[in-house]
């Protein structure tokens, strides 16, 4: 506990702190400030991150038709068909299990122990409690600047920093930043069980978050989403738009199936001419007759 007091919490108690001094007492500027901080902090590495995952995903889309060749080739020896996919796998540089190294869950696992100690941060720098001002007490530096800051006023725009959001907003931002983030850098895949899954935790993590966030003091709120806005901008800048406006390739699939026509044995060939023989002397015989 010692160890994550003197790395994280106290660090960030008077980084904010300071911070709200420096910026007209507005402990929400602070909490934004921080937030771009500490994601200047880890860019290299999210850069990193994501250029390898961009790789991945081109090496992945490069071998999609030898996939699909090998998947037809040997649809009927299951034990031959996942022996020749690994080979292609290793021959392409391409990690099957590229997904657990997906920017967005390495992201998340790297910026966990932050929000949880902007989290305690914000509820002992806003304390509403004595147990939240001793605990803030005890995490003070001795900087001159830090105490002449206190008290900090939680008041910034609508919010009450240390409370939810009334209008529900913030939770509201929470999940859609979250999904356009989601979005932007999922590998596309032209499985439907697969799609069916990754459309599953595009949807399931930003309603989890956001519905933590109905619980949770606003400023961890507001911190999640200038977080995830700076992920958007960063994304941008490796993938572009990404795969935030592509359709689906699954989806496509399906519409060429469902374009091609049946085959039957009769075909109509043009307005006004007749296909089917059989039918052409049957009309020719009842005209006879009559």
């Amino acid at each position: 506990m010692e160890i994550w007091n003197l790395i994280l919490l106290k660090p960030i108690i008077n980084v904010l702190i300071v911070l709200s001094h420096v910026f007209f007492d507005n402990f929400g500027l602070a909490v934004i400030v921080l937030t771009i901080i500490v994601r200047l902090v880890i860019l290299p590495l999210t850069l990193k991150q994501l250029r390898a995952s961009k790789a991945m995903s081109d090496g992945m889309r490069a071998i999609q038709p030898k996939l699909q060749q090998i998947k037809k080739k040997y649809a009927k020896d299951k034990q031959r068909l996942q022996q020749e996919t690994m080979k292609l796998y290793k021959e392409a540089g391409v990690s099957p299990l590229g997904c657990l190294s997906s920017p967005m869950l390495v992201s998340l696992l790297i910026q966990l122990p932050i929000f949880i100690a902007v989290y305690q941060a914000i509820v002992r720098v806003l304390a509403t409690t004595p147990q939240d001002l001793l605990g803030l007490s005890e995490n003070l530096y001795s900087w001159s600047i830090v105490h002449q800051a206190l008290p900090v006023s939680g008041k910034f725009l609508w919010l009450n920093l240390s409370n939810p959001d009334p209008y529900l907003l913030i939770p509201i931002l929470v999940g859609v930043t979250m999904w356009v983030s989601q979005k932007m850098i999922t590998q596309p895949s032209t499985d439907p069980q697969q799609e069916s899954m990754q459309r599953m935790m595009q949807i399931m993590m930003p309603l989890m978050f956001g519905f933590l966030c109905l619980t949770l003091p606003s400023g961890l709120g507001l911190y999640w989403v200038i977080s995830t806005i700076f992920s958007v901008v960063v994304q941008y800048y490796i993938y572009g738009w990404g795969n935030l406006f592509a359709p689906s390739p699954a989806k496509q699939v399906d519409k060429k199936k469902a374009a091609k026509p049946e085959k039957r044995g009769a075909e109509i060939t043009a307005p006004g001419r007749i296909a089917n023989p059989k039918e052409g002397t049957r009309h020719g015989k009842s005209r006879s007759k009559r």
